[in-house]
């Protein structure tokens, strides 16, 4: 066969991957179009949700930050969340999943089916399925390509998020668009490639905040690994995704009077995944902290009717900051915590409500996948490690190092979805961990040696 014939029929197994991917996704978001609409009681009743979106038994996040965003403003109410009034305080939420729903509306110049915009999110899963494999096939060989996409379109962690309209499904999408492009500028040392993965970075926060120190975690290494030669590359990466997050920081700054980044609860977060109480050990996940909130600062924050007496940035800062007073009083605690939560990323795995067991398979099962994936990722690192990784390859052994400290001053949540972004590096390593193995053996059956 010829080459342009190997590279047709590759891109073909490729497409039916990530097509039979989609379908499954497809069919996770069927089943919840089956849940029928809740009951109209707590934050629900205080909410007008349009039709046809009234459908669908939203959740809290999906509905009071991402969706109604995206309706306020389409209908002419601004790009505000409804959690601003029915809960307390002026809550922004990051901008990027709000502006995806937002553009669907806009396209088709009304309000969409549910089943639409879930469907959408799907489509865009497809191509990070294609993206990830044709990154490993240049990286490695072909096969570990195939073997990328085929986890990815039926790991069930991944096939389950387009179900909901939260930010996880096109994060992954776009860390993935991000690393394709990462490594091809670190292959090529392009400005122009470099330019359009920071650009993609800046996106990437605007989804999600996740990967902050990025950018410029990967222009130190450059300029480390270039000696200094690399400095136009370093600058972009370094500079740009900041500069795409520039317009929503004015946007706040004009309307809140407040220089919100990206959203206005990160020191909450913080707080919640770093306190006094936490034992990350015993109680690994953050709805099992709520109760570290501090009373005197609640009281004190709140009026009679519990609601924030401040904005929530300012409620968030607070926080931020007694967070690190604990650090600095408590390190040992701090850091002992921060070790838990590192190794609770890779082995801790939620299975309670809104966890894709359910819709896969029994929790045996899922669990057994997890289990599966993590020591094959592993054993994929440590054969990466072993055959001397490339500039591209350690490139995404650099962004693995920085989700895996940003996660651990973070902490697991018990649907699963915060822990995400660093499975895709798990499958990456599996995928270049075949491919590594796979040109070992190449090059064993061709030597002189081997043919004598």
């Amino acid at each position: 066969m010829t080459e342009t014939g190997r590279s047709k029929g590759y891109w073909a197994l490729l497409l039916v991957i990530a097509i039979l991917g989609v379908f499954l996704r497809t069919a996770f978001i069927d089943v919840r179009m089956e849940e029928p609409p809740p009951r109209r009681g707590g934050w629900r009743s205080k909410v007008q949700i349009e039709a046809p979106l009234s459908k669908v038994a939203w959740y809290h996040d999906e509905q009071l930050y991402y969706l109604s965003t995206a309706v306020n403003a389409f209908q002419g109410r601004g790009f505000f969340p409804d959690y601003n009034t029915v809960r307390d305080g002026i809550y922004v939420p990051p901008p990027g999943q709000s502006i995806f729903i937002l553009g669907v509306f806009e396209v088709a110049r009304k309000l969409v089916e549910p089943r639409t915009l879930l469907y959408l999110q799907a489509i865009l899963s497809g191509a990070m399925i294609v993206m990830a494999a044709l990154m490993c096939r240049r990286l490695s060989t072909p096969l570990a390509g195939v073997v990328a996409a085929l986890i990815l379109a039926f790991h069930p962690d991944f096939a389950y998020q387009p179900a909901f309209l939260m930010t996880e499904s096109n994060y992954l999408v776009i860390l993935t668009v991000f690393l394709f492009f990462l490594t091809r500028a670190v292959e090529s040392g392009s400005a122009r490639i470099t330019l359009a993965a920071a650009l993609i970075l800046g996106v990437l926060h605007l989804q999600r905040i996740n990967a902050a120190p990025a950018g410029l975690a990967l222009a130190g290494a450059w300029l480390l690994i270039s000696r200094g030669r690399a400095w136009k590359n370093a600058a972009i990466l370094g500079v740009v995704p900041f500069l795409v997050l520039l317009p929503w920081l004015a946007r706040n700054l004009a309307v809140y009077g407040e220089p919100i980044w990206v959203n206005s609860n990160a020191g909450v977060h913080l707080y919640l995944a770093n306190n006094p109480q936490l034992d990350a050990k015993e109680h690994p996940f953050i709805e099992e902290q709520r109760a570290a909130l501090i009373p005197d600062l609640e009281k004190q924050l709140h009026d009679e009717n519990g609601r924030l007496t401040v904005t929530y940035y300012e409620y968030s800062r607070i926080y931020e900051k007694k967070m690190w007073e604990y650090a600095r009083a408590q390190p040992m605690h701090f850091l002992r915590n921060c070790a838990y939560k590192f190794v609770n990323q890779f082995t801790v795995w939620p299975t309670g409500p809104r966890v894709a067991w359910q819709s896969y398979g029994t929790e045996r099962a899922y669990l057994m996948v997890q289990r599966i994936i993590l020591a094959l990722g592993v054993l994929g690192l440590i054969v990466i490690l072993a055959t001397r990784p490339t500039l591209p390859i350690a490139a995404i052994l650099l962004m693995f190092l920085v989700f895996s400290a940003t996660g651990t001053m973070s902490i697991l949540s018990m649907d699963g979805r915060y822990g995400l972004h660093l499975k895709i590096f798990l499958v990456l390593f599996i995928a270049l961990g075949v491919g590594a193995i796979q040109k070992r053996l190449s090059r064993g059956a061709t030597s002189p040696s081997a043919s004598a």
